[in-house]
């Protein structure tokens, strides 16, 4: 074993599907087969690397709760806020950061956060901070555009994944009002009726990027983005639940009353 349980020779490269259970999954399995992976890559972003044993993690929504749990009650509410905020920042190495950071964590406990001298802990501050830098900037900056029937629709593409924070944040804010963030970049929608807010994946669907002056045109350009994301199958569960860990659901608007 290496310093915080990385195994020194192991030689092994997890593949996950590059959500958040998926990643928890890969902690879940690594510490049951005693093989700690020296790096974690989505499956798409992996290339043949001689020097790894290539091993596909498959999601398991149960292990990725019990890593969740083990997680708060090992290291705190805040280590785990920082690494689903560290998980968002879309940083390329953000898999293998997190697992790092929490090998130091279960073998710490709660002092891990006050560990500022390990780079295991900086990489995760700094992912995290990176994050909340955007997030405020999206909270004071995102503007909404009137659509058809009173649904508001605000177009977005920042460098980090912002919808679990802007959706709940603008729900709260608007509860009574229908809206759209629509994540460009991500291709990915927050979509919230007044009661639920529901992510779905817009493929390429692409609404427009200046509106249209007159009513006509308004009407069409909402048209075609929600006949767009309102296929069945573009609502998914799983990437609900991927962006937003049950552990927030408590304080999102349409789990409260």
């Amino acid at each position: 074993m290496t310093e915080h349980g990385l195994g020194a020779g192991s030689g092994v490269a997890h593949l996950i599907d590059g959500s958040f259970d998926g990643l928890l999954t890969s902690v879940f399995d690594a510490y049951a087969s005693k093989r700690f992976p020296k790096r974690i890559y989505e499956r798409g972003e992996y290339q043949l690397d001689l020097a790894l044993e290539p091993i596909d993690i498959l999601t398991d929504p149960a292990k990725a709760d019990r890593v969740q749990a083990g997680i708060i009650r090992r290291l705190g509410g805040e280590a785990f806020d920082h690494v689903w905020e560290a998980f968002l920042s879309d940083d390329c190495e953000r898999f293998t950061k997190i697992f790092r950071f929490l090998a130091l964590g279960f073998k710490i406990g709660r002092k891990a956060c006050g560990s500022l001298a390990e780079p295991a802990v900086m990489d995760i501050f700094e992912l995290s901070r990176r994050v909340g830098r955007e997030t405020s900037l999206m909270l004071g900056f995102l503007r909404f555009s009137a659509m058809e029937g009173g649904v508001q629709y605000a177009a977005i593409s920042p460098a980090c994944n912002q919808l679990p924070f802007l959706a709940p944040h603008f729900a709260g804010r608007l509860p009574d009002i229908p809206f759209v963030i629509h994540d460009t970049r991500r291709h990915i929608a927050a979509v919230y009726d007044t009661k639920h807010i529901m992510y779905a994946q817009t493929g390429g669907a692409k609404p427009g990027v200046a509106f249209a002056a007159d009513e006509h045109a308004f009407r069409e350009l909402w048209r075609g983005f929600y006949e767009a994301i309102a296929i069945k199958e573009r609502f998914n569960p799983e990437l609900q639940r991927s962006l937003m860990p049950k552990r927030f659901w408590k304080n999102m608007a349409e789990h409260n009353g």
